[in-house]
């Protein structure tokens, strides 16, 4: 239908055809809208692809004090899961995004972090010690519970 009425106009007619097409209010809203999905989305949806930075701070291989939580560490790089006593998770560089936005998914799945990143922070992990205290962060996307590290490192020993 759109092809037979430009084929019926003049060239010229086709020109203000196309001029008032596109400075239509549909077209500027079109123009508008942001393309993609995500653009406005919120991070700590459950359902969210959109990667935020958190530390998560624990004992690795322990079993947590009352009022902690236990989260399950996996790293499918080494086919192994690992038991964190969680003392604080906490956004890096958003102070809106509190500890229980960080933890809604906890529990539901067999592994609540996936932990993704350099060989040399995964087995820091991996050969930390039972009780040893860590300080994980990374960027960390909800929708598949991946945490991409960026460091790790042993609480109290940082300047080491």
């Amino acid at each position: 239908m759109f092809r037979t009425a430009v084929s019926l106009l003049r060239p010229a007619a086709v020109s203000i055809f196309f001029i008032l097409v596109c400075s239509s209010p549909v077209s500027s809203v079109l123009a508008q809208a942001p393309l993609g999905g995500g653009g406005g989305e919120n991070p700590t949806s459950d359902t969210s692809r959109t990667p935020f930075k958190i530390e998560l701070s624990g004992f690795i291989n322990t079993k947590p004090d009352d009022g902690n939580v236990e989260v399950k560490l996996g790293i499918n790089a080494y086919r192994e899961t690992y038991q964190f006593a969680l003392i604080d998770a906490k956004a890096v560089d958003n102070p809106q995004i509190g500890r229980a936005a960080i933890l809604q998914q906890v529990g539901k799945y067999s592994v609540d972090f996936d932990l993704v990143g350099a060989k040399d922070l995964l087995s820091k992990i991996g050969q930390a010690e039972p009780g040893t205290p860590l300080a994980i962060i990374g960027f960390f996307q909800q929708r598949n519970r991946k945490l991409q590290l960026e460091s790790v490192s042993i609480i109290g020993m940082e300047k080491y």
